[in-house]
């Protein structure tokens, strides 16, 4: 992988913790394919210092397990929150992108979050059957899109239609781990 990134790709999640490993899994297939301009951070949480990850990122990917999605996953960007808490420890991603805002006197550059469909987060247990299938899903989808170019124009295509579950109704909006 590229050491001077265009995208900055934040995989969160912990693999002992059941479907919460979803974000390290698909982090792991993004490592192994190593896209060029693309820098890979696998972490359980985001942390205030993240922000100095993004300083020379031209977008950025939140890739987190997400509670309460009707589809396999959903991508949708996110701009920085400075009313979000921040606290030193396990930032939301709309946090991390106002305290970049705050430290560098500008705005961010422009951010998503994949969210994966997550059930189960018991500690010790595997992926669940869902989770597992999203996950393969949702790889399917991203790696056609891992780059700043795809990502800004599936931007375009989320902001016309929301992805649709399995009968073509629109599916509720989850929120990641690092959302909640």
């Amino acid at each position: 992988m590229s050491t001077i990134p265009g995208l900055v790709v934040f995989a969160i999640g912990n693999d002992a913790r059941g479907d919460d490993a979803l974000g390290p899994q698909l982090g792991a297939r993004i490592e192994q394919a190593s896209p060029p301009g693309v820098k890979l951070l696998a972490e359980y949480q985001l942390q205030i210092e993240h922000a100095l990850d993004l300083r020379d990122a031209a977008a950025v990917l939140f890739i987190d397990a997400a509670v309460g999605l009707g589809q396999a996953f959903e991508l949708r960007p996110i701009e920085a929150d400075s009313a979000a808490p921040l606290l030193s420890h396990s930032l939301s991603p709309a946090a991390l992108l106002a305290v970049f805002e705050r430290i560098e006197g500008r705005a961010p550059p422009p951010a998503f979050v994949f969210a994966l469909r997550g059930e189960s987060f018991e500690l010790g247990e595997p992926l669940s059957a869902p989770a597992a299938s999203a996950l393969e899903a949702g790889w399917r989808w991203l790696s056609a899109r891992l780059s700043v170019s795809g990502l800004l124009a599936a931007r375009g295509a989320a902001a016309q239609h929301q992805q649709r579950d399995r009968t073509g109704h629109d599916a509720p909006e989850g929120r990641s781990h690092a959302e909640q």
